[in-house]
């Protein structure tokens, strides 16, 4: 196995273990608050430190990737969040509970600034393989939804935990005997200032562009949070099916045919990543970025309005554009951050995103509680009708500069 292989495998693996982690929460919050005696509202709110520190954490560890390496900042990704999956099976409590999704946190997050820096720097079509990274997490989104729904079903919601926690291990023992070479491939320069006069201009150009990721990290949490309740609550169709075929626990078949319905919305994502991180290595980066938010914009709002098989049709459609996104940003997010800081960069947009997206549990919450469940992605909508004259400013303000992933 190259060199190329090697990364692309192991950043893959620790992609997808953050996604499973992400969305196993939301998925079991219908049984948690039966195990834990608590609402819904309640329940979600115990994920708030993991999401925060989902974000937070990442600019630490993209220091120390770019410090001490990024297989080694791995190997701690795969060995710490074996660890918090582990606490996270054996919590009996509300505290315990939210105290040891919090060490997921902590160590979940390192896939993005070390995983990324990996690729962004030693993968010679970097578009693609950005895209076949965003894939991992789609598949931690499919099979997350549905490994956690069916082990719930089977043994328990400990068990989901456990799983994929002996999983992590494993990887994190295989990479103890991998190396990497993580010298940098040329031809993924940044786009410079056009003259130093303008420099001023440049670092606003990168202030307006973290805005925008900031924004889209917001609507992206919202979907995650909401998106397997939702379904469980106005997408009946499939549970009613499994219902009448007279299966034992229905309440755990409930939430398993919503976690099969969540499972295939993301499926669908698989092939907006992929065309995206094809498109990412062909076309200008800004505009395909407009493009896809563009498109993302009627899909999300009519998810609020939706029911039944409509609502599950516009949530794949806005899924394949909303993850299409992903290598697109990623390759943009290279564009503006020198080489020796690459890990750092991309441990500051998981800040944004992540950090600053965990607020999307309590906004959930707050809309649900003012209005209803659905206008939360009336909310979401708002958020991306922000960021597309955002990134038209954007567009105007970076004319005659290279925004493409140039290495061949």
């Amino acid at each position: 196995m190259n060199n190329e292989k090697k990364i692309i495998l192991f950043t893959f693996v620790a992609h997808f273990l953050f996604h499973f982690y992400e969305i196993a929460f939301p998925v079991l919050a219908i049984p948690l608050m039966l195990s834990l005696k608590m609402d819904l509202k309640g329940v979600l709110e115990l994920g708030f430190p993991m999401y925060l520190l989902f974000g937070l954490s990442s600019l630490p560890w993209g220091y120390f990737a770019d410090r001490f390496s990024n297989r080694r900042a791995l190997m701690i990704c795969f060995f710490g969040g074996s660890l918090g999956a582990f606490l996270t099976a054996f919590s009996s409590s509300g505290t315990s509970f939210m105290l040891s999704l919090a060490v997921i946190g902590i160590f979940a997050c390192i896939c993005h600034p070390a995983g990324m820096g990996l690729i962004s720097q030693g993968v010679r079509n970097r578009g693609m393989a950005l895209g076949i990274n965003s894939v991992a997490g789609s598949i931690g989104l499919i099979v997350g939804p549905f490994l956690a729904g069916l082990l719930n079903w089977l043994a328990g919601w400990q068990m989901a935990y456990l799983t994929i926690g002996t999983f992590s291990l494993l990887w994190g023992i295989a990479l103890i005997f991998v190396k990497i070479d993580e010298t940098p491939i040329e031809g993924h320069d940044i786009p410079e200032p056009p003259s130093t006069g303008r420099r001023t201009n440049h670092w606003l150009r990168v202030l307006l562009f973290f805005l925008i990721v900031t924004l889209g990290g917001l609507a992206y949490r919202i979907n995650i949070v909401v998106l397997p309740a939702y379904l469980e609550f106005n997408a009946t169709f499939l549970s009613r099916f499994f219902l009448g075929l007279n299966l034992p626990n229905m309440p755990a078949t409930t939430t398993m045919a919503a976690a099969l319905l969540a499972s295939l919305v993301y499926l669908i994502g698989i092939v907006g990543q992929l065309a995206g991180g094809k498109m990412a290595d062909q076309y200008d980066l800004r505009r395909l970025y407009l493009v896809f938010n563009v498109i993302s914009l009627p899909c999300v709002i009519l998810m609020g309005f939706l029911t039944e098989q409509p609502l599950v049709m516009a949530a794949a459609a806005y899924v394949f554009f909303a993850l299409g996104i992903q290598p697109i940003e990623n390759s943009l997010i290279a564009k503006f951050t020198p080489q020796k800081w690459r890990s750092t960069g991309y441990g500051i947009a998981s800040v944004l995103i992540f950090g600053v997206g965990a607020l999307s549990v309590y906004l959930v919450g707050w809309v649900k509680d003012q209005w209803y469940l659905g206008a939360i992605y009336l909310v979401s909508g708002g958020f991306i009708a922000l960021i597309i004259p955002g990134i038209m400013v954007l567009i105007r303000s970076t004319r005659g500069l290279v925004y493409k992933n140039t290495a061949s």
